[in-house]
């Protein structure tokens, strides 16, 4: 029995306040969703219209009733709008983005504002804010930017839609909750030392395009190539695509980037930091790259790619596997 009480309440608890993210499709707010309360003007505004009311049976002021029942008409009529602002509208997950820590993270959401036109609909989530009105018919994409602090997987969480037009006397709310997830990097390390010599040179000083590189030439364009390199005017001439090669002092080799080459004094995320200005400093200098971590071992690679899934490494690791 105590078991399906607390199953009963939890079904509840989700129904009500959407509180784990089982919402996996797009949502169309009805009636089930969609909650009002008085604002604080709406609290006012009531309670004058209570005291109006029994002010006027004591006097039997029938001016004064009547004046006390067309304002509850347009205060009820008002909560019929809050209403209508909401339901019918359409909220669909897009994407969660990515960010280094510190820098907010962004989170897409579409919303479709149905037949009719939709006024001053914000949107709250994990300390985000936005706000947006709809003309009939359209469809408009939302970014929510949530603050970050630390690495890691960071989830969205519930998402509060809510209205108090027309009249600010009512507001409608709606609760949405997607397994929307975005990855937050660790923050690079400022003033960071060059990363540890490649195969064929020194690091970052002497890597990629540099100051003493020559340009030796054009050659055909090839899927990784970083668009640092890319000939950018012979692709607006129409030329076709191509990427420069250089040559000089500079060296392209590998740069082996692992765990172990970071001091072991430093604490856990200070190696993570200096490890992640390291790969953003051969991504500029178009330097292949590995990365080596306790139960993670990334191939030499230079594409977006590899960066991409070399961070994401960095912002996911655990110090327990060490």
């Amino acid at each position: 029995m105590t078991v399906a009480v607390l199953t009963w309440t939890a079904r509840l608890r989700q129904r009500a306040f959407r509180s784990r993210p089982a919402d996996r499709a797009p949502v169309v707010l009805r009636h089930s969703r969609i909650y009002i309360l008085p604002t604080r003007r709406g609290f006012a505004i009531i309670a004058t219209l209570i005291l109006m009311l029994l002010t006027s049976l004591n006097y039997a002021l029938s001016l004064g009733l009547v004046l006390t029942f067309f304002l509850g008409g347009l205060v009820a009529a008002a909560l019929l709008h809050t209403f209508r602002n909401l339901a019918g509208l359409e909220i669909k997950p897009l994407a969660g983005g990515e960010a280094f820590a510190g820098e907010p993270l962004a989170f897409s959401v579409a919303l479709a504002a149905g037949a009719i036109a939709r006024r001053a609909i914000e949107l709250r989530a994990a300390g985000a804010m936005a706000s947006v009105s709809l003309v009939p018919y359209a469809t408009q994409a939302i970014a929510l930017r949530v603050p970050t602090q630390a690495r890691g997987r960071i989830a969205l969480g519930r998402i509060t839609l809510s209205s108090d037009q027309p009249l600010g006397l009512w507001r409608g709310f709606a609760y949405v909750h997607f397994p929307l997830t975005g990855v937050v990097f660790p923050a690079p390390e400022l003033n960071a030392p060059p990363p540890p010599a490649g195969a064929e040179g020194a690091g970052e000083r002497t890597a990629g395009a540099s100051a003493d590189s020559e340009l030796a030439g054009l050659r055909d364009y090839q899927p990784g190539d970083p668009l640092q390199r890319v000939a950018w005017k012979a692709v607006a001439r129409g030329a076709g695509w191509f990427s420069k090669s250089f040559e000089g002092s500079s060296g392209q080799g590998t740069v082996e980037l692992a765990w172990a080459s970071v001091p072991a004094a430093l604490a856990i995320e200070a190696r993570l930091a200096r490890l992640t200005a390291w790969v953003l400093a051969c991504e500029r200098a178009a330097r292949p790259f590995a990365l080596t971590l306790p139960g993670v071992q990334l191939r030499p690679a230079l594409s977006r790619e590899h960066l991409r899934e070399a961070l994401t490494a960095l912002a996911l690791f655990d110090a327990d596997t060490r």
